[in-house]
């Protein structure tokens, strides 16, 4: 009973620490705007710090990875808390564009990925071995409030102390809050030590990060989440654009996207329970088709008279988009769970920076061929329903038989 106690209180403060560091990094745009307004940059110059910030967090989740199967979570996301503190100061007190770049696009960055995704889904898959996928979509449902509290939060200090203040307070907020947190609680957990997987022949091995990247089953998962993350990306980078292009007001589009958030943050949990409840790879089909309603009514909204469609879009992609990384991260825990899986996973978090990269580009390239965005969406219902396959073929037996095969040639 003390376990699971310790379990879930761990997994709440991980949907704090989770929540806060993705909350300042999506509050760039409040940022970015104060700087333009300061500095008289371009927007495009500007606007690079957070790709370069994106790159960074994408390129750095394996290093994350190794750093936590060797020295563990609380190391990690603690040296994580001291970078973010130090790259949002830094940030306070810079002069020109390429302080900004160093300071928020690199060194803020690392400490997100230190204190991000990856950390805490090994932390959580080291607590948890029953009810799994419900804490992971806890813990992940904390940037869906990170989100909504941070945004307007930053915005109210912008206005009354300067965006320098306010840089300054949320450093000062890591430092004395987040940190000691971590310090204090973070710890290993006894699920590190073996792995959950039922015994036998795979259950009592070890996955490496180097077996792992020549198991079908990881391939399988990566090509499942770069098709994923390229249907939804594409539909949530040109969504405003394409209701603006259709009639509607920039400020209605702003205001009913920006209710994605809170449906986003009930589909973490909610699908976090689905996913233990049933199995993973039904709530992962169930997710896809709720996802397709969503984009099927963004894609019959043709005019600015039927708004109803778009609350229909908010609810049921906003529902799919915020809980298919819980299953994802579920899935990946119980199959590589053990000593190895920081690295297997953060190897794994790549595929979303790909996927998404092509999925937002892919969609303006679609559009400015055909001045429409019915093929970029189109598209994306096609790759989320290979999304879904590839899940299922990642659970045939076949594929977990022939990555058995690997356990007997390391032992040779």
């Amino acid at each position: 009973m003390r376990r699971i106690s310790n379990a879930w209180f761990l997994a709440s403060l991980g949907f704090l620490v989770l929540g806060f560091s993705r909350g300042i990094n999506s509050s760039f745009g409040v940022f970015y705007v104060a700087l333009l307004e300061t500095f008289g940059w371009s927007r495009g110059a500007t606007a690079g710090v957070f790709s370069v910030n994106l790159i960074v967090d994408a390129i750095i989740s394996p290093v994350v990875g190794h750093l936590l199967d060797r020295y563990g979570p609380k190391k990690v996301v603690g040296i994580g808390c001291l970078l973010l503190v130090t790259g949002l100061w830094l940030s306070s007190q810079i002069t020109s564009l390429w302080q900004f770049y160093l300071f928020f696009g690199l060194v803020s960055a690392l400490g997100m990925s230190f204190m991000g995704m990856v950390p805490h889904v090994v932390l959580v898959s080291e607590w948890f071995s029953d009810n799994r996928a419900s804490a992971i979509g806890m813990v992940y449902a904390g940037t869906g409030v990170g989100i909504l509290l941070l945004a307007p939060l930053t915005q109210w200090m912008i206005s009354a102390w300067g965006w320098e203040r306010a840089l300054q307070a949320l450093a000062i907020v890591v430092m004395v809050l987040l940190a000691p947190l971590v310090w204090s609680f973070y710890r290993r957990g006894p699920y590190r030590e073996k792995s959950s997987r039922p015994s036998g022949s795979r259950g009592q091995n070890q996955w490496t990060a180097r077996l792992a990247l020549q198991s079908l089953q990881f391939w399988l998962l990566f090509l499942a989440r770069i098709f994923a993350a390229g249907g939804t990306t594409v539909i949530v980078t040109h969504q405003v654009a394409h209701v603006v292009d259709i009639g509607y007001s920039r400020i209605f589009a702003a205001t009913i996207f920006g209710l994605m958030g809170f449906t986003s943050t009930g589909g973490r949990v909610i699908f976090g329970y689905i996913a233990d409840l049933f199995s993973k790879q039904a709530a992962y089909t169930l997710n896809i088709m709720t996802t397709l309603i969503g984009v099927g009514a963004l894609m019959a909204a043709r005019d600015p008279f039927s708004p109803w469609l778009l609350y229909i879009y908010v609810l049921f992609f906003g529902i799919g988009f915020g809980s298919r990384a819980v299953i994802f991260s579920a899935i990946s825990a119980d199959i590589f769970s053990g000593k190895g899986f920081g690295a297997i996973f953060g190897y794994s978090v790549i595929s979303v920076g790909l996927g998404g990269a092509l999925g937002s580009w892919l969609g303006g390239i679609f559009f400015d061929v055909s001045g429409s965005y019915l093929i970029s969406f189109a598209l994306s219902t096609i790759v989320l329903i290979f999304s879904d396959l590839c899940i299922w073929l990642a659970s045939m037996r076949r594929v977990a038989s022939y990555d058995e095969r690997l356990w007997s040639r390391d032992k040779r």
